[in-house]
């Protein structure tokens, strides 16, 4: 464990935080007035397809409705490129054009959109099927020398897929099926672009390989408006022919340009790939990685390999994919980060964040329940993958470790997914000698402060710390939250307590859950978020609070709203609005800590009026009776509490 001493939330450093839609709304006839136009080439053609689900990125926001307008902003009306959208997938269109009543085929105008096709029906866009019929519909209605294609909506990456019809609540379209559609299309794409969160993965590259040279992608959470159509609109329709690595460089750069200047607090990142290097080049070295893991697991080195993934950064801190270009350098694999650099075409992220590869892969490691839907899209792809054997394995000594030390689970917690192999969980030297069993996790006094004591050996068994604050309300004790605030003494022993102040709104302590974080190559902070669970205006949703070099006092950055399906990745945040009424959300537990309900509490609730504040208050004085714990996880993610510190009235 990396036994950084981190004196406060404020001064820790953050990650992501996702940007605000404003901006993003437009109410009109979708109609562009005349504009002074450069001559344009008509030599060659070219057909783009924009499957445009609109979501409840366009009924709540309207960003659907933006991105229509900046292509219509970008045309010049040169008749041999084409812009064919099909519009669908959300309750709601903030434009009277597009109907929430079916979907529909748009052609983009020099001044607005010209319905084409008013014929597809009622259909859900999540449905592979709708995205075949209108690939084929474009492409021969609208014949050219050149196929684009850009899948617009959410993204949950690997495991999550692509897509959200809002119409139909369906579940998103996995990369196995898309890559189906793909292929039945007959086409071969010039690129093949994801406007979404989470699928610039290493596990698209290889869904897409077959039907492009290139996929243009983000593997962060993108910001609500999504890519900027105008610039590379225009470039497009004044020279069909352009090369697309040159196309591909205006739209990451123009991306990166907007995100940051509409959302400076935002870490955004879009980058161009060439699918045939992922294929030749890159594929090849991540096997040769799975092996040389694999055969270390099989000889019982299983802390060293947990260790490293445990220290590469996740993206949107969730959903367990990590940078690939960062496992290279945790491991030091040179050849492998080589080759992910020549494969990066074109890579761009705003100055806020790490200056990461750009290219993610799917590597379980805080939760399991997602393996099973990558190992399918491993076993769709038409290329020999070995890394999923390696995940498969790597997970089963995971669960041996959980299941060995009674951590909560046994057999009949892993036994339900196609990746659980008892025997491999069970493999004898694999975990025996590097489980541990920490038990009660006891602390003693020492001068003034409590203190878990702990040797060289227990510490290094250790990934990861978090500060955990509990209340007391009528016959409930309530969870405050989770902070990965934490010190050690000069001997190197943890801290048990804290300076007895926690996150506040406009003064009022809050349930606050730190996510994660940046910072620059000097530890000074960069950016750094976290989120209050909360029902906004009768929503549930959590409430982003963000610290980065220009706020290290704290602010609220928006809104986000949670889904159904964990795997969807929130796009964008609602910005906060005089009049919103925002009610935090508590777990509740009984007298022996077992969950109970989550709830409101009666009469509390905080109207905006005005700029939200960000502080630390003082717990005791107004919480009352508190107790605080650590939480200490073990290479395995077993977790174990110390015992806790009192702070009475």
């Amino acid at each position: 464990m990396n036994k950084k001493i981190r004196f406060a939330a404020v001064f820790t450093t953050f990650a992501l935080v996702l940007s605000m839609l404003s901006g993003c709304l437009y109410y009109d006839e979708l109609y562009v007035e005349d504009d002074d136009y450069e001559s344009y080439d008509s030599s060659s053609s070219y057909t783009l397809m924009v499957y445009l689900c609109g979501s409840d990125l366009e009924s709540r926001w309207g960003a659907g409705t933006a991105d229509l307008r900046e292509m219509i902003e970008g045309f010049n009306g040169n008749e041999s490129v084409n812009i064919i959208v099909q519009t669908g997938g959300s309750l709601f269109w903030q434009n009277p054009i597009v109907s929430a009543e079916k979907c529909q085929h748009f052609r983009v105008t020099k001044n607005t959109l010209e319905l084409i096709d008013d014929s597809a029906g009622r259909r859900s866009m999540s449905d592979p099927a709708t995205l075949g019929s209108f690939i084929s519909y474009a492409s021969q209605a609208y014949k050219a020398d050149r196929y684009g294609l850009i899948l617009w909506n959410h993204g949950g990456g690997s495991a999550g897929g692509y897509g959200y019809d809002e119409a139909f609540g369906s579940d998103p379209m996995n990369l196995s099926d898309l890559s189906d559609t793909l292929g039945k299309s007959g086409l071969t794409f010039d690129f093949i672009g994801f406007d979404a969160c989470l699928m610039a993965g290493f596990e698209t590259c290889l869904a897409v390989a077959p039907y492009t040279k290139y996929l243009i992608a983000s593997q962060e959470s993108e910001p609500g408006c999504g890519w900027y159509y105008k610039d590379f609109v225009r470039a497009l329709a004044t020279t069909p022919s352009i090369g697309t690595t040159e196309l591909g460089k205006i739209i990451v750069d123009t991306y990166i340009e907007k995100a940051y200047e509409s959302a400076p607090s935002t870490y955004s990142t879009l980058g161009v790939f060439d699918t045939e290097k992922i294929v030749d080049s890159v594929l090849p070295l991540v096997n040769a990685m799975s092996e040389s893991y694999t055969k270390q697991l099989k000889e019982g080195n299983y802390s060293d390999i947990s260790r490293e993934r445990s220290n590469v950064r996740e993206m949107a801190d969730a959903n367990d994919y990590v940078d690939l270009c960062g496992l290279a350098d945790e491991s030091g694999n040179s050849k492998l980060r080589d080759a992910l650099a020549d494969a990066t075409v074109c890579f761009g992220s705003t100055p806020n964040g790490t200056g990461d590869n750009g290219l993610s892969i799917y590597y379980p490691y805080y939760d399991l329940t997602q393996i099973d839907a990558v190992d399918n899209v491993y076993e769709s792809v038409e290329y020999d993958v070995q890394f999923d054997d390696y995940i498969d394995y790597f997970a089963n000594v995971m669960a041996g470790g959980q299941i060995a030390l009674d951590s909560g689970h046994d057999e009949s917690s892993f036994s339900g997914f196609d990746w659980f192999d008892f025997s491999d969980a069970y493999d004898s030297s694999i975990y025996s000698d590097e489980a541990e069993d920490y038990g009660t996790v006891e602390v003693k006094e020492s001068g003034d402060d409590y203190i878990l004591e702990l040797s060289d050996d227990d510490w290094d068994g250790i990934s990861n710390i978090t500060l955990n604050c509990f209340a007391s309300y009528n016959d409930y004790y309530i969870d405050f939250g989770a902070d990965d605030y934490y010190e050690l003494d000069k001997d190197g022993n943890l801290i048990v307590g804290y300076d007895e102040r926690w996150v506040a709104l406009n003064g009022s302590i809050v349930p606050f859950f730190f996510e994660e974080h940046y910072s620059d190559d000097n530890g000074d902070l960069k950016l750094s978020y976290g989120y209050v669970p909360c029902v906004y205006n009768d929503k549930d949703a959590q409430l982003v609070l963000a610290w980065d070099a220009d706020h290290p006092e704290g602010y609220a950055a928006g809104v986000r709203y949670t889904y159904d399906n964990p795997m969807i990745a929130p796009r964008g945040m609602t910005e906060i609005k005089d009049g919103d009424v925002i009610k935090p959300y508590y777990d509740l537990y009984d007298e022996n800590m077992h969950f109970v309900d989550k709830a409101t509490l009666d009469g509390e609730e905080i109207k905006v009026d005005g700029k939200l504040t960000v502080s630390y208050e003082d717990v005791r004085a107004q919480l009352g009776d508190t107790f605080i714990f650590y939480e200490i996880f073990d290479l395995f993610n077993n977790s174990y509490d110390t015992e806790p510190i009192f702070y009475e009235e």
